[in-house]
């Protein structure tokens, strides 16, 4: 990694760990936009966002510890441990016949499609959601994780059906990333093998600074309320999946 690029990607971080403190997600989404804009490759941003990403996830969870719902939080990370192999072994059938970025295209369309429907029928958020509904917004979350890589987007829609407070929106988007970090570790380590240290270890080098944008991030998000997050949420996802579908026609 060229060292003159180091404050580049410092700046970046502390803006993605900023927003992500704020709203309880996009660190991995803002993050990986601009560094790929640095040129630097995938197989070093995804490394580097997987350690770096921690500090900011761990200060989100101990800052918002009181208002995070366990019980679905230990069923859905289960869901996502079994669901993400079975996107690894997809990718590794389709991977000689469709490109990924067909893959991301399709996902990203899907998305949009559900985004543009929740804010044109505006249901009302529940108390709590049919497990069916649950089961698939976990499964498809694992799975998607394991097929592209993205798999924050179905969560992030599901919390945002539940009438929850902020801190229950941001705590529970917190740790739900959080208790995915081991088999994301794992899985990369099996597709890249030792290549992943270096850049796990700038990763870690950008922690402090990390932590200090999150702290920051999870104050600023206190003045939103639930519904202000669930626009934010909702535009983020959008600015997403409009992304996942036109990277491959700006090649």
């Amino acid at each position: 990694m060229p060292l003159e690029l180091l404050p580049y990607i410092a700046i970046i971080l502390f803006l993605a760990s900023l927003i992500q403190g704020a709203v309880g997600f996009a660190f991995g989404l803002f993050a990986l936009t601009f560094l790929t804009l640095l040129g630097i490759e995938l197989t070093v941003t995804v490394p580097l966002l997987l350690t770096s990403g921690l500090a900011q996830l761990l200060v989100g969870v101990i800052k918002l510890r009181n208002h995070i719902q366990y019980e679905p939080l230990i069923k859905g990370s289960i869901i996502r441990y079994v669901t993400l192999p079975l996107g690894i072994v997809t990718l590794g059938y389709i991977s000689t016949t469709i490109e990924k970025s067909a893959i991301e295209q399709l996902v990203g369309v899907l998305i949009l499609a559900i985004v543009i429907i929740q804010i044109a029928i505006r249901p009302s958020p529940k108390d709590k959601l049919h497990p069916f509904w649950s089961f698939i917004a976990f499964a498809t979350s694992g799975y998607c994780a394991g097929l592209i890589a993205v798999g924050g987007p179905p969560i992030v829609l599901w919390v945002m059906a539940h009438k929850w407070t902020n801190g229950q929106i941001r705590s529970f988007l917190f740790a739900s990333f959080l208790a995915s970090a081991p088999i994301n570790a794992i899985v990369l380590y099996l597709v890249l093998g030792d290549s992943i240290f270096t850049p796990m270890l700038y990763g870690l080098a950008f922690s402090p600074l990390i932590a200090f944008g999150s702290h920051l991030g999870v104050k600023l998000g206190h003045a939103f309320s639930p519904a202000r997050l669930r626009t934010i949420a909702f535009f983020i996802l959008a600015l997403s999946s409009l992304s996942s579908i036109s990277a491959p026609l700006l090649h």
